[in-house]
């Protein structure tokens, strides 16, 4: 598999015991892992792995992975992005939405009105935007509800109610 067809979720921090347990660090936005497969880059190319195993303690994430058999085999992996396929991920809560699903949607007016693509999002903080490219120019629309008025993530579709002004923030 490609690394641009798989989300990273996490990386190995180092090998744990004799068996080849890895210890590793999920994203924040994983709150529990139920990977069966996980994928890792060898020499340009994504390898999967099969989950053995997932154990949580003392503010730990531990995997074991079919293969990876001693501490030598887990050492080497060590600083390597953990990956899976975009459908494995937990569906996040309502009205929440991976990055990734966001980037590509088609943002309209409530009017139908063609605004731009999602070409990427910034965080200032704890506001979040999207950023919609829009006749070679980029305009940053801020992710809240009040603005956003529908997200269809299964028509890449996102429709806004703007306050004036704001899709001519950046025309100087």
């Amino acid at each position: 598999m490609k690394k641009a067809d798989l989300i990273t979720v996490g990386r190995i921090i180092r090998g744990e015991g004799k068996d080849g347990t890895l210890k590793v660090r999920f994203f924040h936005w994983i709150k529990e892992s139920s990977f069966k497969e996980v994928f890792l880059e060898k020499e340009g190319d994504c390898q999967a792995f099969k989950v053995e195993r997932y154990s949580h303690s003392a503010n730990s994430s531990f995997l074991k992975l079919e293969g990876v058999n001693g501490l030598e085999a887990a050492e080497a992996l060590r600083g390597q992005e953990i990956m899976v396929a975009p459908g494995d991920l937990p569906r996040p809560d309502e009205g929440m939405f991976y990055d990734f699903e966001l980037l590509g949607c088609r943002v309209e007016t409530l009017d139908g009105q063609t605004v731009g693509t999602v070409t990427g999002l910034n965080e200032a903080g704890t506001l979040n935007f999207l950023i919609v490219e829009r006749a070679g120019q980029t305009i940053d629309i801020p992710l809240v509800e009040a603005i956003c008025r529908r997200i269809e993530i299964d028509e890449k579709l996102i429709v806004i109610d703007p306050p004036e002004g704001l899709l001519d923030l950046n025309e100087i």
